[in-house]
């Protein structure tokens, strides 16, 4: 029995790592965002929405190496971008996404999670650089994650991410204009599933335990 349980580790240990799977990309580009949406996933399922206490403009300037982003001007403390899938089958998730803004626009912003759309918890805090996307190529500066998310999201029928405005302090040190726009662009969220060869030997080691015990 032990014998057969060391075996089974060692062949566990060499058994190819997990793959990541996209559950919901959005780089705004087959449906260019103008309104608060919400906005259906370029790739993969899901929806992204902005949301503004006061009125806000929202537009599909340059993005980060393409022609597209989501971005929304007036903002205050409390607005925010969200970012919703299904993780059902899938553990390890991760959120990562480019964000800019104009010199006036927020600096400061917050990134949380929930399960049901209403409680959020804190993942990170996250401070947008001060510079523009550009259409002619990725700048790695814009990007960030990715992030990793608690395993309380995995195998959940929705889960959130919101990017959240979290003081008044702007880009570039002043504090947020209300013609100041904050954007984003090639928002992600991946998950894994087991590898075909760890399930087939996770079970292999199940049955081995059950015989045993008989």
């Amino acid at each position: 029995m032990k014998k057969t349980l060391a075996l089974l580790a060692a062949c566990l240990m060499f058994a190819a790592p997990a793959s990541a799977d996209i559950l919901a990309e959005w780089t705004f580009e087959t449906s260019p965002p103008t309104t608060a949406g919400p906005h259906a996933a370029d790739s993969g399922s899901g929806n992204a929405l902005g949301f503004h206490a006061g009125s806000s403009t929202y537009s599909n300037p340059t993005g980060n190496g393409s022609t597209e982003s989501f971005s929304s001007n007036t903002w205050a403390v409390g607005d925010y971008y969200q970012f919703s899938t299904s993780s059902v089958g899938y553990s390890g998730i991760e959120f990562s996404w480019d964000q800019a803004g104009s010199n006036t626009g927020p600096a400061d912003f917050e990134l949380s999670w929930s399960t049901d759309g209403t409680n959020f918890t804190s993942l990170l805090n996250h401070a947008v650089p001060s510079g523009s996307f550009s259409s002619v190529s990725v700048n790695a500066l814009f990007q960030n994650g990715p992030v990793a998310a608690p395993s309380a999201l995995d195998n959940q029928a929705t889960i959130y991410f919101r990017l959240t405005n979290s003081s008044t302090l702007s880009i570039n040190g002043g504090t947020v204009a209300s013609g100041g726009t904050g954007r984003v662009d090639n928002v992600v969220i991946t998950g894994v599933v087991p590898e075909p060869a760890t399930i087939a030997l996770l079970s292999l080691g199940g049955l081995v335990v059950i015989r045993r015990r008989k």
